[in-house]
């Protein structure tokens, strides 16, 4: 009887496996969908261009005047998503003291920025918006300027007269420039918030308080104001 059973176990053995070798048996793995993922949107390129938290103007794309070295900043420039790597060019005027300049994107608009160091550390960011960004987008997120100069900046062959105004941020160390160069309503220029602006210049609060120092001494002939808001420029800021 034994050697019966043991026959009959060998032959069950030898069925399963043709080779004589057990194999494991292997259960199908259940199958199962996954949730999709939240979609994250990424930042906008007006946020990227603004900043945040980490690095608000006067910082830029990690680039802050007065603390970057012209080294870093070179290799930021290269690593920032609003920034056509190959447009970078730099010179180096004497050693520590140099220039870059570069074409970066805001949606499907194309600007001019530069940047200028001393002593191998970032002096100066300049970016050219226009006519992309407004003053108004500037007042909303900033709050309003902390001071104003508004300027006859005549230059041109025809001899047409042209106004220029400059927004101090002081205590977050950065300044916007506007332009208006239209001769049929230079004693009527209405400054509202749609204005485009000219240039960023981002300096760095203690660079800032210097230039107003040397603009308020009468340096360069410049009368500076306080914000007055929107309206009629030479009324507000000149008269």
């Amino acid at each position: 009887m034994k050697r019966l059973i043991r026959l009959l176990l060998v032959l069950t053995l030898v069925a399963c496996d043709p080779g004589g070798n057990e194999k494991p048996t292997i259960s199908p793995v259940p199958s199962f969908t996954l949730e999709p993922s939240p979609t994250v949107s990424p930042a906008s390129e007006f946020e990227i261009f603004f900043g945040d938290a980490s690095c608000s103007w006067p910082c830029w794309q990690g680039i802050t005047p007065g603390i970057t070295t012209s080294s870093d900043a070179l290799q930021l420039l290269q690593a920032s998503p609003v920034v056509l790597e190959p447009t970078i060019q730099s010179e180096e005027i004497k050693p520590g003291f140099g220039t870059a300049r570069w074409s970066w994107q805001m949606g499907n608009n194309q600007f001019d920025g530069e940047m200028s160091w001393q002593y191998g550390i970032v002096s100066s960011i300049d970016l050219a918006p226009y006519p992309t960004l407004s003053i108004g987008e500037i007042v909303s997120r900033f709050g309003s300027p902390e001071k104003v100069s508004v300027f006859d900046c005549s230059s041109t062959p025809e001899g047409l007269q042209v106004w220029c105004a400059n927004f101090y941020y002081i205590k977050r160390g950065f300044e916007i420039r506007l332009r208006w160069n239209n001769p049929e309503h230079m004693n009527d220029i209405q400054l509202s918030p749609s204005d485009p602006v000219r240039f960023v210049y981002l300096l760095g609060s203690s660079a800032m308080e210097d230039l107003l120092l040397y603009l308020g001494s009468g340096g360069d002939q410049v009368i500076i104001r306080d914000w007055k808001g929107y309206g009629n420029l030479l009324d507000l800021y000149v008269r």
